[in-house]
């Protein structure tokens, strides 16, 4: 069960997580907004300072008001962070949205280990997987899990991206950085006032463990390295992308978010294309519905899923909103 719950983690990271390598889109256009409870426009003056707090998007649609605050996980897990303009829209917000969470039923959980992990371990009579790597790739796996303090068991059933994923899960627990956050804060600052919460949609796990399931030992091994790459990448970068994502600068964010190791592995299996487009069109979906109706309404979106071509900001100025958005 707790592989399966990693595996869940897993899927979750591939499906809210950085997109497959694009180039950085161009920085959005800055729009006045003197509607905005976090507004400080003062007559003429076209000059805006950045407000304290990570950075936030108001979409507007009819009489309706959207606040959308843009995430960059993993982040660390005692990282403190303070958003007025967040605080003033969740005094007036009736809801607050998260992103889509996996759905993991009794039933997947047997079928799970009935059909043998989903295709996703070893042959029952094959090498162990450290037995079975490259050395350089073994020598970086072997690194990386002792310094997340674990031995080779967890690890030694599973094909070799699916142990590259469950060693990142590992390795962020050990060195103090959460998958959860920012949502998990977000939930918190809802919960305190009294304003429901409701996840955007529901994903089936067993979809995308049956596409990953498929790769070839070759796409396997590139997934693994690709999440060593990242595990690499957030052992020298945590703080300092943290520290710019709880400031609102976006530019630097955006220069250091690296791509998804969990979406370039989902987007090498035929089929994971559409389930990563059909994550990004569920989400906006939701927050269309939210704009249907009057009020206040928060989301907290992945920075991958908000700003790339397609993404959900064009997906919701194509369906008529107005956004503003953040300086850069």
């Amino acid at each position: 069960m707790r592989s399966l719950l990693a595996l869940s983690a897993v899927a979750a990271l591939a499906l809210a997580s950085p997109a497959a390598a694009q180039a950085p889109p161009p920085p959005q256009t800055v729009e006045l907004t003197p509607t905005d409870p976090g507004s400080a426009v003062v007559s003429e003056l076209l000059v805006i300072a950045r407000p304290p707090g990570p950075a936030l998007w108001l979409v507007e649609k009819g009489g309706a008001k959207l606040y959308v605050l843009g995430s960059a996980p993993p982040l660390p897990h005692q990282l403190k962070w303070d958003s007025p303009r967040l605080n003033r829209a969740m005094d007036q917000a009736s809801l607050v949205l998260v992103p889509p969470e996996a759905s993991v039923g009794p039933l997947q959980v047997t079928k799970f280990f009935l059909t043998g992990g989903a295709g996703l371990r070893q042959p029952m009579f094959g090498k162990r997987l450290e037995e079975r790597l490259p050395p350089d790739l073994r020598a970086r796996f072997v690194n990386l899990r002792e310094q997340a303090q674990r031995t080779a068991v967890p690890y030694k059933d599973w094909k070799p991206g699916v142990a590259g994923f469950i060693l990142m899960s590992d390795f962020r627990q050990a060195a103090g950085i959460s998958e959860a956050k920012p949502v998990s804060t977000v939930e918190r600052m809802a919960k305190a006032k009294g304003v429901k919460v409701k996840a955007m949609s529901q994903y089936r796990l067993g979809p995308i463990l049956g596409v990953v399931g498929k790769l070839s030992e070759s796409d396997q091994l590139a997934c693994l390295n690709d999440a060593l790459s990242e595990i690499e990448y957030d052992a020298g970068h945590a703080t300092t992308i943290g520290t710019d994502w709880a400031n609102g600068d976006l530019a630097s964010v955006r220069a250091r978010y690296s791509a998804s190791a969990a979406q370039r592995c989902l987007l090498r299996a035929p089929g994971g294309a559409a389930l990563l487009d059909q994550q990004i069109a569920q989400s906006a979906s939701a927050l269309n519905e939210a704009l249907a109706r009057p009020g206040v309404t928060i989301a907290v979106v992945d920075l991958a899923f908000l700003l790339p071509a397609n993404g959900v900001l064009d997906r919701l100025r194509a369906a008529g909103a107005t956004v503003t958005s953040p300086a850069d």
